[in-house]
C-alpha cells in the first residue's frame, strides 16, 4: 500500500538514448493520454497507470474509499484470485502497487522488457474487469484499520494529518488518503463498485512510463482501456475542488495526546499554484526562511543557536488549487511555547521584511544550479510528468524551475512574501498534552485561551 510519492528505483540510471514520445489515442472521444519516454539502458519498463482523481473525490461518509477502490483493483478480478495475480506477477519479474494522493490514484507498475506484453495484458484485466470479492474486502478493511491505529502511535504523522485537517477545515483537501476507521468499516461492495464507474473513466486515466518497450505498443494498449472504459458525455478531464480559503483569524489547535515530552508543531496557510505569477519569487524566499538547509533561517534559529529541535523547515503542498504552505518542528515540551513563539515571530518578520541579499543570492544559485537535478534521470522525468498531468500544468513546466528562478530578483521575492503571507490568519496545530500545554501555547501563539480547540487524538473528523 502506498500513500506516498515513491523514490526513483533507480536513483542514479542515465538515459542516453532516450527521447520523449507524448501520444494520445487516435479516438479524441475515448481518449487516455500516453506519454511515455524510450529508454534502452536497461531492460526493465516502468509503467504508471493514473486516474486524475482522488482522496478529494470520496464520499461524504465514505472516507478513504479511493484509496480501498485502488488497493482492490490488485485482490482479485473476474478472471483470477489475488493470488494467481501475484504469482503471474511474480513469474514475469513484475510489480505492480497503488499510491494514492489527493487529486490521483496511482497503479505503479515495473517489468522486465521480455514481459512486457503478458505484463500489459494482466494490468488491463484488473483494471477493466475488476470483482471486489467480499471475502477481500474484510481482509483489507482489516489492514487498514490495524495501520490507522499504528498511525495514532506515530505523533509526526498523526500531527500532520490533524493540522491538514484543521487547516482546510471541512474542505476536500483535509480528507485523510486512507479515510477513517469509522468509516472503513462501514463500506459495501456496491459503494467501492459505484466509485470505481465513476473514476475508471478514458477521460480521467493517465499512462506515463519508462524503458526499453515500443511506444506504439503501449499506445495500443491505451486505447483498449478507452475502448472498455469510456467516459459519457460531459465527463471532465479533471475532478475539480472549490478553492480553498484561509481563515479570518489566527487559529490554534491542540491534539491532545497524554505525557508527551516532545511535540509536533504546524503552522501554515493555504498555498498557491505552481503557475501563479508569485510562485518562482516565493519559493526562492521560501527556500532562504525553511528549505532544506542547514543556512536557512529556520534552522539556524531554531535548531543551531538553540537546539530547541532536531529539524524546522516549510514547504509547499501542491494541487490542482492552492494546496498549502507550512511550517513544522518538533520540539521538547520543555521548549514547545517558546519555539512557537519564535517562528511564528519569524514569519511575521518574513512577510514584513522579507529576506537578506546575502540569503537571496545564496538561496538563488543553490536552486538554479540544483534544478537540472530535477529531472536528470528517466524516473525523475517520469514522476515531473506525472505532475504536470495530474496537476494541470504546462508541458515541460517542471523544466523550467531554473530559468525561471535565474530571472528572479530580490524586490520581486520580498514584494511577493509581503503579498502572499498572512501571518494574522495562520492555522497553528499542536500534538501535545493539553492540560500542560494549553495556557502558554494560547499565549505564544497569540490567541484567546477560549478560542483554542482541544481535540482528543482519536477523534476523527472525517
Amino acid at each position: 500500500m502506498r500513500t506516498q510519492n515513491l523514490k526513483p528505483v533507480f536513483a542514479g540510471l542515465l538515459s542516453t538514448l532516450a527521447t520523449l514520445a507524448i501520444v494520445a489515442s487516435a479516438n479524441s472521444a475515448q481518449a487516455v493520454e500516453v506519454a511515455f519516454e524510450r529508454d534502452t539502458n536497461l531492460p526493465v519498463v516502468n509503467l504508471n497507470i493514473a486516474v486524475k482523481a482522488g482522496a478529494v473525490t470520496d464520499p461524504q461518509g465514505q472516507s478513504g474509499i479511493t484509496n480501498f477502490m485502488g488497493e482492490m483493483l490488485l485482490r482479485g478480478t473476474k478472471k483470477h484470485t489475488k493470488e494467481q495475480l501475484d504469482l503471474a506477477l511474480d513469474q514475469m519479474g513484475a510489480t505492480l502497487e497503488v499510491e494514492t494522493r489527493a487529486e490521483a490514484l496511482i497503479l505503479r507498475g515495473a517489468v522486465l522488457a521480455s514481459q512486457v506484453g503478458p505484463f500489459l495484458d494482466i494490468v488491463n484485466e484488473i483494471i477493466t474487469q475488476p470483482r471486489f470479492p467480499e471475502s477481500e474486502v474484510k481482509k483489507l478493511k482489516s489492514q487498514i484499520v490495524s495501520n490507522l491505529l499504528e498511525e495514532l502511535g506515530s505523533d509526526q504523522a498523526l500531527g500532520g494529518k490533524r493540522f491538514t485537517q484543521f487547516l482546510f477545515n471541512g474542505h476536500p483537501y483535509g480528507k485523510p488518503v486512507m479515510g477513517n476507521i469509522r468509516d472503513v468499516e462501514k463500506l459495501t461492495g456496491d459503494q467501492i463498485r459505484k466509485h470505481y464507474d465513476a473514476l475508471i473513466k478514458d477521460k480521467l486515466l493517465l499512462v506515463v512510463g519508462n524503458g526499453d518497450a515500443n511506444e506504439g505498443q503501449i499506445r495500443s494498449w491505451a486505447d483498449q482501456l478507452a475502448n472498455v472504459r469510456p467516459s459519457a458525455p460531459g465527463d471532465r478531464d479533471f475532478v475539480e475542488v472549490p478553492q480553498p480559503q484561509n481563515p479570518e483569524h489566527r487559529r490554534l489547535l491542540i491534539v491532545d495526546k497524554a505525557d508527551r515530552t516532545q511535540t509536533q508543531i504546524s503552522a501554515g496557510q493555504i498555498g498557491m499554484r505552481m503557475t501563479d505569477a508569485d510562485f518562482f519569487p516565493v519559493f526562492l524566499g521560501n527556500h532562504a526562511f525553511g528549505g532544506g538547509s542547514f543556512s536557512a533561517r529556520l534552522m539556524v534559529e531554531i535548531r543551531v543557536k538553540r537546539g530547541w529541535s532536531y529539524g524546522a523547515n516549510s514547504y509547499f503542498k501542491h494541487g490542482l488549487k492552492p494546496r498549502s504552505w507550512q511550517v513544522h518542528l518538533f520540539p521538547a515540551s520543555k521548549d514547545t511555547a517558546q519555539a512557537l513563539a519564535l517562528s511564528l515571530k519569524m514569519i511575521e518578520d518574513l512577510q514584513k521584511n522579507g529576506i537578506t541579499k546575502e540569503e537571496f543570492e545564496f538561496s538563488k544559485r543553490s536552486l538554479v544550479n540544483s534544478a537540472g537535478f530535477m529531472y536528470n534521470t528517466p524516473k525523475k522525468r517520469v514522476e515531473n510528468k506525472l505532475l504536470e498531468r495530474t496537476l494541470n500544468l504546462p508541458d515541460g513546466f517542471m523544466k523550467t524551475y531554473g530559468p525561471e528562478l535565474a530571472k528572479v530578483t530580490l524586490p520581486q521575492v520580498n514584494q511577493a512574501l509581503s503579498t502572499y503571507l498572512k501571518p494574522e490568519k495562520l492555522s497553528i496545530a499542536v500534538l501535545a498534552t493539553a492540560a500542560d500545554m494549553k495556557e502558554p501555547l494560547a499565549k505564544a501563539a497569540g490567541v484567546p485561551l477560549d478560542q483554542v480547540v482541544v481535540q482528543p487524538y482519536t477523534e476523527e473528523k472525517f
